[in-house]
């Protein structure tokens, strides 16, 4: 009994000790393959950065209206990827894609998105593409190909974008749907070159497709520049449509289409001030014309908080056919005023007004004076 309690024995410390080295084996291989996996997904986690703004309005209209409305929501992320261990290279591959998002049904009378039209082309659609491109970027140099806000809105137009609602119909960008056609809003099918060093930023960009018969190697083209120095910043833009048809489609621009924009602000402390003006030729439409014009945008801004977080904004926006156009009184202007809280970065919650002076040909008022509420939640 006694030998076969020794030869158990014996048995069983052979077994543990042919375990150990088994089991520190096996661990350090999980170690291995953990720290594998963990380094695979900070490869990814820090090149692609998710971000996202939730933006939603609700109000009432001179009548009696009330609605709620989107605010242009969106959702994206944004790639970056070294190609070069030399950091002063700064040689990457980039991109962008970013989704709009349909969080309530289109209210036609109390609209509060920026760019108001953005959504004709995609009523119905909870999701949609705002922007998605490709490219590449060296030192001050970036050229990228898809969809992308335009160089007439980046480098000039942006400037004046700085309501948190209403706004941006002197501004031209978004003239049909959301521009992408013209190419002054987020322009389809793009290729932009960018330069930008110090204060300067230099770009140019053309449009390749083919969806009229007056189809171009280049179908439209544009370029802009804009310069900041000590809290002042100047941008000019042009844009131009080569490939328009007389009676365009949804789908298709309008022969002659060319918009010419220059704007200017001020910041400093707790003040900003902006201005813009535009010319444009066949870049509007009411109904099935298309007409000449000019446009004015005027912002204003104070942050009135000992922590500058509580801010007052005012301005106006104007549309103005040029004269021989057959529209009669027909204009589009209005004023704004907004009073806003910022409770975190590019996060607001803000209460704004929208006095509307419009005529139609008739020289009667067109539309109605707007009330509202909103939120802007940025992650």
């Amino acid at each position: 009994m006694k030998t076969h309690f020794n030869i158990f024995t014996k048995m069983t410390l052979l077994l543990v000790l042919c375990s150990i080295p088994c089991h520190t084996y096996g661990q350090e291989n999980n170690k291995k393959e953990t720290e594998t996996n963990t380094n695979w997904i900070e490869e990814i986690t820090s090149r692609v950065t998710p971000y996202g703004s939730i933006r939603l309005g609700a109000g009432f209209a001179d009548e009696g209206e009330i609605g709620v409305s989107n605010n242009a929501p969106r959702i994206g992320l944004k790639f970056n990827h070294r190609l070069s261990q030399n950091e002063d290279d700064n040689f990457n591959i980039i991109g962008r894609v970013e989704f709009g998002l349909n969080l309530t049904s289109r209210d036609d009378t109390v609209q509060f998105a920026v760019d108001a039209d953005e959504g004709i082309a995609q009523v119905g659609d909870a999701v949609f593409t705002r922007i998605g491109y490709a490219g590449v970027s060296y030192k001050e140099f970036s050229l990228i190909f898809g969809k992308n806000n335009s160089i007439y809105y980046s480098l000039a137009a942006s400037e004046l974008d700085n309501f948190l609602a209403f706004g941006g119909t002197g501004l031209g960008v978004w003239n049909i749907s959301d521009g992408g056609i013209s190419g002054t809003g987020r322009a389809n099918q793009v290729l932009q070159l960018n330069y930008k060093k110090e204060g300067l930023s230099l770009a140019a960009q053309a449009q390749t497709r083919n969806i009229s018969e007056n189809s171009e190697s280049i179908d439209t083209y544009g370029f802009g520049a804009n310069y900041k120095i000590k809290g002042f910043a100047i941008g000019i833009a042009y844009n131009k449509v080569n490939d328009g048809v007389e009676d365009p489609e949804p789908n298709q621009a309008k022969v002659d289409d060319e918009a010419f924009i220059t704007a200017a602000s001020f910041e400093k402390n707790r003040f900003r001030v902006a201005l813009s003006y535009g010319i444009f030729k066949n870049h509007h439409r009411t109904g099935d014309m298309f007409y000449d014009s000019k446009g004015i945008e005027f912002y204003s801004r104070y942050k009135f908080s000992t922590n500058m977080r509580w801010h007052v904004a005012a301005g106006f926006s104007s549309l103005k056919p040029d004269s021989g156009q057959n529209l009669g009184d027909f204009d589009t202007k209005f004023g704004i005023t907004e009073i806003g809280y910022n409770f975190k970065k590019s996060s607001h919650i803000f209460i704004s007004t929208k006095q509307d002076f419009s005529k139609n040909s008739s020289g009667e008022d067109r539309s109605q004076n707007i009330y509202g509420v909103g939120i802007r939640f940025a992650f």
